[in-house]
């Protein structure tokens, strides 16, 4: 068996320390137990190998044959913390991957690398022998390692959730969209994705109404959200003209209730997800809660009719009562209300998903989100305060090289450099912008509307 030697101290090799060190790390067992082996074998009948060779020999071999995987300082023979302690104000817990995974796919990243990053952050704690850190040493590491493997948008929209739920204002996030686009399973998922506690529909709003207003008084509340035309008195025009009055007139009834739920939330600082077809812009007066909740408005869209129409048919099977040939039937009025939203939406500069075009909606979704909460004057306010807008406490920008002078990274001056850069690129090639380009599309905010699949960030 061989002896590692390091200074005046002489420890066997042992396979068995070697895998579970590797285990730590998120190898597989027989992962491990292969790596282990091939240690093994490439020791032979050597009796002393030193500690930097060793250190060596397990890295390449590591390397070789799983590159995916972080190995850390490969110590493995020291004893590691078996429990990492997280202090809180509020007590002590114990660090979780999986908690950290979930806070981290706020930021937009999906499950997959949201877990990879947290991973990364666990073999570094165990690398550095940490056995407690305070709460924010952790939200701390965390921008680090976003910034490192991803890039500094992704490190700027953790640091805002982290401070969002220190400000004593309610989140309200408005999603709206056509029937049969996805919108319950998108509220349901961003309010467990951000530890939202209400989701309301207002399909639920309108029915509580029906019940207090008869149909004789109000008969536009009462059918359906595409079929609301028929109950209010013709006046001629195209169907779509008659299609979208009728629901717009129900959107605009319905928006009473969806104002008071918005209330009650501001009243009770309780944020709340609210998502249906009756979202309309016009009628919601979103600027009356600038002073008093963050509200977030976004419209989910499903352009490719036969993937609708199928929607349509799966959801029939799970909820019998919502029949599929009652949509089905009626699927030219819904896209003509679908058409009527993302108008509305475009005009007043609400970001738009379509549902197809992403790898998961949710984590789309919550980029959105992110990135509209980020640019309140009273989420900056926090950021400066504590310090973590972009830069570290000494003031040097997040990444720079220790000594370095101070860089300024403004979104400002980013998107100035970035403008000349195309502008230099479409003279070069004498070609007007293709449509849909940054120039073309009028910039961050147009590019928010059309939010579409998620980035391809560097995996770790």
């Amino acid at each position: 068996m061989a002896t590692i030697v390091q200074g005046k101290t002489r420890i066997p090799f042992m396979r068995g320390m070697l895998m579970h060190y590797l285990i730590q790390r998120g190898f597989a067992y027989e992962e491990a137990r292969a790596l282990g082996n091939a240690v093994r074998v490439a020791l032979g009948g050597r009796k002393e190998i030193g500690r930097k060779e060793i250190v060596r020999l397990v890295a390449r071999l590591a390397q070789d044959s799983y590159p995916q995987h972080d190995v850390g300082d490969l110590v493995f023979w020291e004893r590691l913390p078996t429990n990492i302690v997280v202090e809180r104000a509020n007590g002590s817990r114990p660090f979780s991957k999986e908690v950290l995974s979930h806070s981290i796919q706020a930021t937009g990243l999906g499950p997959e690398l949201a877990y990879r990053i947290a991973t990364t952050i666990e073999s570094r704690l165990i690398d550095q022998r940490r056995q407690r850190l305070t709460h924010h040493e952790l939200e701390e590491l965390t921008a680090e390692i976003l910034l490192k493997y991803h890039d500094q948008s992704y490190a700027e929209r953790y640091r805002v959730w982290r401070v969002l739920g220190a400000l004593p204002r309610p989140l309200i996030i408005l999603i709206g969209g056509a029937s049969g686009v996805g919108k319950t399973t998108l509220a349901v998922g961003l309010a467990n994705l951000l530890a939202i506690p209400r989701v309301v529909a207002t399909d639920d709003i309108r029915q509580v109404m029906r019940l207090m207003l008869s149909h004789e008084l109000v008969p536009a509340l009462h059918p359906s959200s595409y079929a609301a035309g028929e109950a209010i008195p013709a006046k001629g025009g195209a169907l779509k003209d008659l299609v979208v009055g009728g629901f717009a007139e129900q959107a605009r009834i319905v928006s009473v209730g969806v104002r008071a739920i918005m209330d009650r939330c501001v009243r009770e600082n309780t944020s709340v997800v609210i998502d249906g077809v009756h979202l309309l812009p016009d009628y919601l007066d979103m600027q009356a809660y600038a002073k008093s909740a963050f509200v977030v408005p976004l419209f989910l869209a499903l352009l490719d009719r036969g993937i609708l129409a199928e929607r349509f048919v799966s959801r029939a099977a799970t909820a019998p009562a919502r029949a599929k040939s009652r949509y089905v039937t009626h699927l030219d009025e819904i896209l003509h209300i679908q058409e009527h939203l993302l108008e509305r939406a475009s005009a007043h500069g609400i970001p738009i998903i379509e549902s197809t075009s992403v790898d998961n909606v949710t984590s789309a979704a919550a980029m959105v989100v992110g990135e509209q909460v980020q640019e309140h004057p009273d989420v900056r306010k926090a950021l400066a305060h504590r310090g973590v807008t972009g830069r570290d406490r000494s003031g040097a920008a997040a990444g720079a090289r220790p000594g370095a002078p101070p860089k300024t990274r403004t979104r400002a001056k980013a998107k100035t450099r970035a403008k000349k850069k195309t502008t230099a690129k479409l003279k070069q090639k004498a070609t007007a912008p293709e449509p849909g380009s940054p120039r073309s599309s009028g910039g961050k905010a147009a590019r928010r509307r059309n939010a579409k699949a998620e980035p391809e960030p560097t995996a770790v």
